[in-house]
């Protein structure tokens, strides 16, 4: 089973409901969060942390707290057992998919205008070409570039490891010998997100939570 929580953030909000959120979390967390200087990368900070923490006691796992979170030496965040976790965030929208038997990598990405050109060592000639050729061809970058991006924080290594080298096949991926397997998440038109997971047709709830 993979649960996604997501929730949406418009605007800033004032310091009375900042503080009410922040002080829910360990000091240590808030010490985390007030190091961003922009409000708005403190606020997606601060709310990736309560997504985590509300989604695992909506499913009921009570067992971690937050300040156990470990790293690795990519920054890849986890805990110590079983569970496996991922956040990603974008424009309004944070996402965090958790797992009690496999591990999963998340991306979500606003859909907005690029240079397309700019990002053509990222993929390859053959990817490229698609993308060009594509009815839309935004869509098709981006949802090809949260595919590749769910796989390396699937794997935990994050975009230490280049994109062009990760083929796709039919929404899967083979690695190690081992297949890895892309599910796309609809959230919302102006969004692209994927999950990418070590079993095939995973089962997957999806649940918005309101702040």
């Amino acid at each position: 089973m993979i649960y996604i929580f997501y929730c949406t953030l418009c605007d800033e909000l004032d310091d009375e409901f900042f503080n009410y959120y922040l002080k829910s979390l360990p000091n240590s967390t808030q010490s985390q969060v007030l190091k961003f200087k922009k409000w708005d990368d403190r606020q997606r900070a601060l709310f990736s942390k309560l997504l985590l923490v509300n989604g695992l006691n909506i499913i009921g796992i009570n067992s971690y707290t937050i300040d156990e979170i470990k790293f690795t030496i990519y920054k890849r965040p986890y805990f110590d057992n079983d569970i496996d976790f991922n956040i990603s965030h974008s424009g309004q929208y944070i996402v965090c998919g958790i797992s009690f038997d496999h591990k999963i990598g998340i991306d979500i990405e606003e859909i907005k205008e690029i240079p397309l050109g700019d990002f053509k060592n990222e993929f390859s000639q053959k990817e490229m070409k698609a993308i060009m050729k594509a009815d839309n061809s935004m869509s098709a970058f981006y949802a090809l570039w949260t595919q590749k991006e769910a796989f390396l924080k699937a794997i935990g290594t994050g975009l230490f490891f280049p994109l062009n080298k990760i083929e796709i096949d039919n929404q899967k991926i083979k690695w190690n010998k081992q297949n890895w397997f892309l599910t796309e998440i609809i959230l919302d038109d102006k969004y692209i997100s994927h999950l990418c997971t070590d079993i095939l047709q995973a089962e997957i709830i999806i649940q918005k939570i309101n702040f």
